[in-house]
């Protein structure tokens, strides 16, 4: 969102917009709002509680296409916003044109591998799935109100709880054979892990963690009451206990400390040291945990031994075979899903970076680099603005990366929808503190040079 003044308004008469979007410089004079459209009605209900509170549902999804409910619903938007006022390209700031770039050379990579080993037809699905995620929707998502992302955000919070709740209850009040006759077998795994609506713990573990971060933000920003906050915090904390995920227990703890060392003190005090002395006094009073999370994460944390944890030492087999493939591979990469077919494994790697370096090459891999780039350099320009929300967004991109280094292709909206949802809501939120800031130098005439000058909005 760009704002450009060229010169100071006179007094007295309609003075431009220098922010694009719903914000407006506040001052002496305001135009008549025009009334809200149809078509922003529909998206503001349906945007934050059919998209986002859905967010989390994979296991309705079509597999030959990997469309959820939620990815529908996002479409419908996407139709509505282009019909009523188009998207918004500006969608990481002065970081945007890096950010489509880096996107171009990671699918034109793939692109490459693809057509030179005949095998075309699997490069327009996730070329597709890609563009969908990390282009359409975050131009969607810049193009909307501030009120708008926050109620998105609370819906996501709200939706990640309800499903940790409906999870937890079917592991503690049915057996197994009787929750897969109704539900979908991978709600709870073969070994006790729940995988909840998202249909894979691992996947359920990051949910819960990415609903943390925007569960205190909203907590720092006072948008969520402690008497509410708590109850999502405790049923979301509990759904990652019973993922048994040591990535997702390990993000939160990275996560949440880095967010709130870098915050202001009494807000350590009054969120960090509460948590730090309920989980002692449970753990001290030697409170339950399921066995599946002892086994797979709890015995990791202990003895300080990663090889501990879950697959560990399968992942490390694959990830080492990739790096000895990838010279193979530097310039002409083995294209869309090619990397299955030439493991002897015959599985992906589970390490994105890996996999996009064999599957399209040098220029993909970049691609996908420079794009994190972005990313972070623009999460950098949020937090000079307003502290909490760049804070927050560099913390989910931390999260974002950390599973990066430990999956294969992310292109499900479960993976990239939270991160996307937060760099725009913080973008927004920068922008609304940058106007607060600036308001009583619009009250007088004595404007300076700095308020003259252009100046961006994230």
């Amino acid at each position: 969102m760009a704002a450009i003044l060229t010169q100071p308004p006179e007094e007295g008469t309609p003075r431009p917009d220098i922010l694009r979007g719903p914000f407006r410089m506040p001052g002496t004079y305001r135009p008549a709002r025009a009334p809200e459209s149809p078509y922003d009605r529909a998206i503001g209900f349906l945007l934050p509680a059919a998209a986002f509170f859905l967010s989390w549902w994979q296991v309705g999804r079509i597999p030959a296409f990997n469309l959820t409910m939620s990815d529908i619903i996002l479409i419908v938007c996407i139709l509505l916003m282009l019909v009523s006022r188009g998207l918004n390209a500006r969608m990481m700031g002065r970081m945007s044109v890096l950010w489509v770039c880096g996107l171009v050379m990671l699918l034109g990579g793939m692109l490459v591998g693809s057509t030179m080993h005949g095998d075309f037809a699997r490069w327009p699905v996730v070329a597709g799935q890609y563009a969908f995620a990390l282009l359409l929707i975050p131009m969607v998502l810049a193009n909307c109100s501030l009120a708008t992302l926050r109620k998105a955000a609370n819906a996501y919070v709200w939706g990640v709880a309800v499903s940790q709740a409906v999870g937890i209850a079917l592991v503690n009040l049915f057996s197994r054979d009787m929750i897969n006759q109704y539900v979908n077998k991978y709600v709870v795994t073969g070994n006790g892990r729940l995988g909840a609506f998202t249909g894979e713990p691992n996947s359920n573990g990051a949910v819960c963690v990415f609903a943390l971060i925007f569960l205190l933000h909203a907590v720092i920003e006072k948008r969520l009451r402690p008497v509410t906050a708590v109850p999502l915090a405790l049923v979301i904390v509990a759904g990652m206990v019973y993922s048994a995920s040591f990535t997702a227990f390990s993000c939160t703890i990275l996560a949440i400390g880095f967010v709130l060392a870098l915050s202001r003190i009494r807000t350590v005090i009054t969120i960090a040291l509460p948590v730090v002395l309920v989980v002692a006094a449970y753990v001290g009073l030697g409170g339950p945990v399921p066995a599946v999370f002892e086994q797979r994460v709890g015995e990791a944390v202990v003895s300080g031994d990663p090889t501990k944890a879950g697959t560990f030492v399968g992942r490390s087999v694959l990830i080492q075979e990739a790096w000895q493939m990838s010279s193979d591979n530097l310039l002409i990469g083995l294209g869309s899903d090619g990397y299955r077919k030439a493991s002897v494994y015959g599985m992906p790697v589970h390490q994105l970076y890996l996999l996009v370096l064999n599957e399209g090459g040098i220029v993909s891999f970049l691609g996908l680099s420079l794009m994190f780039a972005a990313m972070f350099v623009h999460g950098a320009f949020i937090a000079a603005r307003s502290r909490t929300d760049g804070v927050s967004a560099l913390a989910i991109l931390g999260v974002f990366f950390l599973y990066a280094m430990s999956l294969p292709h992310m292109f499900a909206r479960m993976w990239n929808g939270p991160v996307m949802l937060m760099f725009a809501l913080a973008t927004a939120g920068a922008a609304a503190s940058f106007i607060s800031a600036r308001r009583p130098s619009w009250n007088g005439r004595d404007l300076t040079p700095e308020t003259e000058r252009t100046s961006e909005a994230g």
